[in-house]
């Protein structure tokens, strides 16, 4: 699956006519890293959506291992709205990773240059926010 196919599948994107998908692709970085090396680091200021293109990650919360993320997997997409800081560290598996990185800042231009959009990145973050309440509402005891 190539980038753009690969943004669609984001809730928040899903919504997005092609030609806007292929700007953000535009405003945003694709990088590699090696084995090991933090993608983001709980705590840090930084905001943004990552996407892992290629490889895996770890996803540890205070030190503690909470999950993984394979190609195709995304986090921070909320952080593009509210500008907030990490949550979790997400360190790149043992055969590295290739990501996608949209800052708050290019992301907010988009949608300042293209207003009409909003309401379609509300749909798919209200798609987003929906999905996260039934994953806590089906963990909570019964």
């Amino acid at each position: 699956m190539n980038l753009k196919d690969s943004l669609c599948e984001v809730e928040l994107f899903c919504e997005l006519p092609d030609d806007l998908v292929e700007e953000m692709i535009a405003r945003g970085s694709t990088y590699e890293v090696s084995p090991g090396v933090p993608l983001v680091r709980q705590g840090d200021p930084s905001a943004g959506m990552v996407m892992l293109l290629n490889g895996t990650a770890d996803v540890d919360i205070d030190g503690r291992a909470v999950g993984s993320l394979s190609a195709g997997d995304y986090f921070g997409e909320m952080s593009l709205i509210d500008g907030s800081g990490r949550t979790a560290t997400v360190t790149s598996g043992p055969g590295g990773a290739t990501a996608f990185r949209l800052s708050p800042a290019a992301f907010m231009d988009l949608i300042q240059q293209h207003p009409h959009t909003a309401v379609l990145l509300l749909k798919g973050l209200v798609t987003r926010v929906r999905q996260l309440e039934g994953q806590v509402d089906g963990a909570a005891p019964g």
